[in-house]
């Protein structure tokens, strides 16, 4: 074979060459292509991947902000529903409370109602005419006592029975003023009208006012042993800003509570001042009392005065002692346990406090309480 002919086999195969190559570079071009394709197609599936990761994360947070608000939500139904079975457990024993009030007192009312009901039937049974309205009545009304005066007997039983009328109405009188009392401490209605005054004074007062209603009620019994009360004031002046009657009536409650168990023996009202330090005073039995902290005026390093009320009867039953100042708690027969819960109450009102203890080597007890001084 010559050199022309090997040249144009050469020549044909380098162009069959060429053509397979092209062929090939075509082929490449168009898996190329393809791959290209699959890859921009896994680009947009990676794309939306992410969206979705996204959106379930997005959707992940608001169903945990949704658990927390419905776990929220769940803590703060609950206790919602612990406070509507407190309330509603206060409002039933309020309720009981109300109604325990309602009953001790009609009953209460009721037994100077009746004796004085009872007492102006027999009354007007002596004296038939005297309720009657009339001048011809007020004629018959006169020779009806002038019979009655000359009938020793039935004149004594008359005078009793007007006794017993003027007791009964003044105790329905304090029944009725402790239950106003109460009922305005209850719905937190007590209302105070504060100024400056001495505290000796007043309790000089109280006590003036004391002795005369004893004095009278000894009469009244024929008896000549009316109640002596000794009145040790500290030295002029007392000065305290408080409601004065409020005041007269915390201490007029004390002193009567005395006087009732004090079997004829004397009363005994001293003042001290005293120091406020770290909630206590020096005052003797100061120390056993606890000082309320929210009473704002007594606050450390204050002044305070104290005024005691001591009596020489049969002392404090130790079971009563703990309670002496709730409602309704009492051993007497002449009340219904308000007048120590007043008087608590109102002293409280004032930034003071309150406190009772039987008397120590001696007999009685002895009844405390404190107010501010007056800077």
């Amino acid at each position: 074979m010559n050199i022309k002919d090997l040249l144009t086999v050469k020549t044909g195969e380098l162009l069959a060459k060429a053509d397979e190559l092209r062929e090939a570079n075509e082929s490449l071009s168009i898996a190329n292509t393809k791959i290209r394709k699959k890859i921009e197609e896994i680009k947009n599936a990676r794309k939306d991947l992410t969206e979705l990761e996204m959106d379930l994360l997005v959707a992940n947070n608001q169903v945990k902000e949704l658990n927390e608000r419905f776990a929220l939500t769940n803590k703060e139904l609950a206790k919602v529903s612990k406070d509507l079975i407190v309330a509603h457990e206060e409002i039933k024993q309020l309720v009981l409370k109300q109604k325990e009030f309602v009953d001790i007192a009609a009953h209460e009312l009721r037994t100077p109602i009746q004796a004085l009901s009872g007492n102006f039937e027999l009354i007007e049974m002596d004296i038939p005419s005297l309720l009657k309205n009339s001048a011809k009545a007020m004629e018959t009304t006169i020779k009806e006592f002038e019979r009655l005066i000359k009938d020793k007997p039935r004149l004594e039983q008359f005078r009793n029975r007007l006794i017993s009328s003027y007791k009964n109405s003044r105790r329905l009188e304090k029944l009725v003023s402790d239950i106003l009392v109460t009922s305005r401490i209850e719905n937190n209605k007590l209302q105070l009208h504060k100024e400056p005054f001495n505290l000796n004074e007043k309790i000089q007062d109280v006590i003036n006012d004391v002795l005369t209603k004893t004095r009278v009620a000894s009469l009244h019994a024929n008896s000549l042993n009316p109640v002596d009360i000794v009145f040790e004031p500290q030295n002029d002046p007392v000065i305290v800003y408080a409601d004065k009657i409020r005041i007269f009536e915390v201490i007029s409650n004390i002193m009567n509570n005395a006087i009732n168990f004090s079997d004829g023996e004397s009363i005994t009202v001293s003042v001290t001042k005293s120091q406020n330090n770290d909630d206590k005073t020096d005052h003797e039995n100061f120390e056993e009392v606890e000082y309320t902290k929210s009473n704002k005026e007594n606050e450390k390093g204050s002044e305070l005065v104290i005024v005691s009320i001591k009596d020489k009867g049969k002392g404090i039953d130790e079971k009563i002692l703990p309670r002496l100042f709730e409602k309704f708690v009492t051993k007497s027969d002449k009340g219904i346990g308000l007048g120590l819960y007043i008087s608590k109450n109102i002293v409280e009102a004032h930034g003071g406090i309150i406190w009772a203890q039987n008397n120590k080597n001696e007999k009685g007890a002895t009844v405390s309480f404190s107010l501010p001084l007056r800077e």
